[in-house]
């Protein structure tokens, strides 16, 4: 008996430290990216530009595809989806200097959207 309650009291204790852990994890960030290319030599600068500066910001590319295959509605052909390790480095990495010099030759050569966004977070129980 006294090995069942150790045993139990061990397991409790460890659900309940993965339960606080993951409480505390900090919620993602995205930067989300959605475009056609109307100049491909405008967009080679923006992809030599920017292409180096998402790990600076602790961000790391986890989508990249120029064909991406529409199943809803009129997106456009090109999906791209930074992750970060906060909404605020996500903001920080798009309002950089470094950054904001590079979107221009993406603004220039692409027609689109781009969202930053917080990733999802179960409510709580």
């Amino acid at each position: 008996m006294k090995k069942y309650v150790i045993g139990m009291v061990t397991t409790i204790a460890l659900t309940l430290s993965g339960v606080a852990h993951a409480q505390s994890a900090p919620i993602p960030g995205y930067m989300i990216a959605n475009y056609t290319i109307k100049d491909q030599a405008g967009f080679q600068k923006y992809m030599d530009a920017a292409g180096p500066l998402a790990p600076k910001y602790g961000g790391k590319i986890i989508v990249f595809n120029l064909k991406a295959t529409a199943v809803e509605g009129k997106p456009k052909s090109v999906m791209a989806i930074a992750e970060f390790p906060s909404l605020a480095d996500a903001q920080r990495f798009y309002n950089s200097p470094e950054y904001t010099a590079a979107k221009r030759f993406r603004i220039d050569s692409t027609e689109g959207s781009v969202v930053i966004t917080e990733g999802f977070s179960p409510p709580s129980k």
